[in-house]
């Protein structure tokens, strides 16, 4: 067919005029039918998705829900859990300790090296206390280990302050020799004691004048200064600390070697010395003029001791700012004014005034009365010594009373004599008539008289609580006490005596009693008479 043909032909298609709008829908309907289907289609399965992810959503809220509640429960589990498992632990740790050891001992190291690199001062803190205990038990446990492990430092340690002790005993005793006897170092000494000022002090200090001229306190291994204490503004101290430091580490690096090594204490030049007191965190430099008074050493230690007590961590963390010290440079300047106050005074003693003349005459009169008093107190003590004590080693003399003992005579005993009996003979014969023979009498020996048995002492004597001479004494015992023989162990005997304040029981030693009359028969010592 061909389109192009004209409109006005018979039998081509007539088209709607451009107003025929129910034409034109009609035939967009026809044209665009799939079209619409198919975007029905598209509408029904957008609706259907629509309804698909409302179903989600609300599945999603529910899940959700169901979600928080499970977290809260298993968080409520969680811990119900966690306090079965502290409780579980708790009993397997009192039931089998050794087994809870062995399951913690493989993890204990690494939770320590953990907490260390996290928090040390923490962990420092935390195990101080039961290390120190732990410390204290092995000390009272195995004193002998930490013996023979700590020998070697306690050793060095006593060598180095026993050396200084007696070095500063040579310098005191040459100062006391450089001083000179006479009438005004007498005064001068008098003056010292009234004043309160000991004697040696002002010996040295007439035999060589001592000062204090600056005080470095200085970090050791840097050598940076720290502090400084002195008189003269032109010293560079910062240059002091570096050499001083710089000496020590020469003569700890020479001198190792030795068998007798420890570090620099001093240095002189000319009059003046530096003694250098050493410790862990930093030392002292004193600059001084003279011999120290007793002391002064003891001084510097203590105050290195206190202050690496008191600033350790301060002294530990220095780096070179001086903001950063805190109260150290106040407390070298305090050692400096104790020190200063160790120095004795320049000026000699003044005359006394008269509270002290006063003072030392009634002191006089007073030490007068008492030598009296100690002399007549002597006197009386002396007179009542024997009386009171005794002799504590007596002479043994034993005094025994003689007895008479019965001796037994043998009985007289009748003997019977034959009776003639006449007999038949051829022839009478003469029979022999019987003769009367006297038969001896017993002799009758006396009895001899009882004297009842007593035991007395010979002498004032102690008697003692243990059959011993360096046992506690009891007594005295005057002489002629009448005793009671309690118990006897040679050659001690256990007595008991009367005193006002009751009975009392002591040893005696067997020379220090004598025995009177006739001993019973089951007494125990056997006494020989004297001749």
């Amino acid at each position: 067919m061909d389109e192009s043909a004209d409109p006005g032909q018979p039998g081509s298609p007539r088209l709607p005029a451009g107003g025929d709008e129910p034409s034109l829908s009609s035939i967009r309907r026809i044209l665009f039918a799939a079209e619409a289907e198919r975007i029905e289609l598209l509408e029904g399965e957008k609706q259907r998705l629509a309804a698909d992810i409302a179903l989600l959503q609300a599945r999603l809220a529910a899940m959700q829900t169901d979600l928080l509640a499970a977290e809260t429960r298993l968080r409520q589990e969680t811990e119900a859990l966690a306090a079965e498992i502290d409780d579980v632990i708790a009993r397997r740790a009192q039931i089998a300790p050794e087994e809870m050891a062995e399951a913690l001992g493989s993890v204990l190291a690494g939770a320590i090296r953990v907490q260390e690199r996290r928090s040390h001062d923490e962990l420092v803190e935390a195990v101080s206390p039961v290390l120190s205990e732990a410390i204290e038990i092995q000390i009272r446990d195995s004193r002998q280990t930490f013996v023979e492990a700590l020998f070697p430092i306690i050793g060095e340690m006593a060598q180095r302050y026993i050396g200084e002790f007696f070095r500063e005993l040579q310098r005191n005793i040459d100062a006391r020799l450089k001083s000179t006897t006479s009438p005004s170092t007498i005064a001068r000494r008098t003056g010292a004691r009234l004043s309160g000022v000991p004697v040696s002090d002002l010996e040295m200090r007439d035999a060589l004048p001592f000062s204090v001229r600056e005080i470095f306190l200085i970090q050791s291994g840097s050598g940076l200064l720290l502090a400084h204490a002195g008189s003269d503004a032109a010293v560079d101290s910062d240059l002091i600390s570096g050499m001083l430091t710089a000496v020590r580490d020469f003569v700890h690096d020479s001198f190792t070697r030795q068998e007798s090594h420890g570090p620099l204490d001093e240095i002189q030049y000319g009059e003046q010395r530096i003694v250098v007191q050493d410790g862990r965190l930093c030392y002292l430099a004193v600059v001084i003029r003279g011999i120290e008074p007793p002391g002064f050493r003891a001084e510097l230690r203590r105050y290195l001791t206190r202050l690496h007590s008191d600033e350790h961590r301060v002294l530990q963390a220095f780096d070179g700012d001086m903001a950063g010290l805190g109260g150290v440079p106040a407390s070298v300047d305090g050692l400096a004014a104790e020190l200063g106050r160790m120095v004795p005074p320049s000026a000699g003693p003044q005359p006394l005034p008269r509270n002290h003349k006063l003072f030392l005459a009634l002191a006089g009169l007073g030490g007068l009365l008492l030598l009296a008093a100690a002399c007549f107190y002597l006197q009386f003590t002396v007179a009542l010594l024997p009386l009171a004590f005794g002799d504590d080693t007596p002479t043994p003399t034993w005094t025994a009373t003689a007895t008479a003992t019965p001796t037994q005579t043998p009985t007289a005993t009748a003997t019977a004599t034959a009776t003639p009996t006449a007999t038949a003979t051829a022839s009478p014969t003469t029979t022999p008539t019987p003769t009367m023979t006297s038969t001896t009498q017993p002799t009758l020996t006396p009895s001899a008289t009882f004297i009842p048995f007593s035991i007395v002492t010979n002498r004032p004597v102690w008697a003692y609580v243990e059959p011993d001479l360096a046992a506690a004494r009891i007594g005295p015992i005057a002489e002629n006490t009448q005793l009671s023989l309690l118990t006897y162990a040679a050659p001690w005997l256990l007595v008991e005596w009367q005193t006002v304040g009751g009975p009392q029981q002591g040893w005696l030693s067997l020379p220090w009693v004598d025995f009177g009359g006739t001993p019973p028969p089951d007494f125990p010592i056997t006494i020989t008479p004297e001749s």
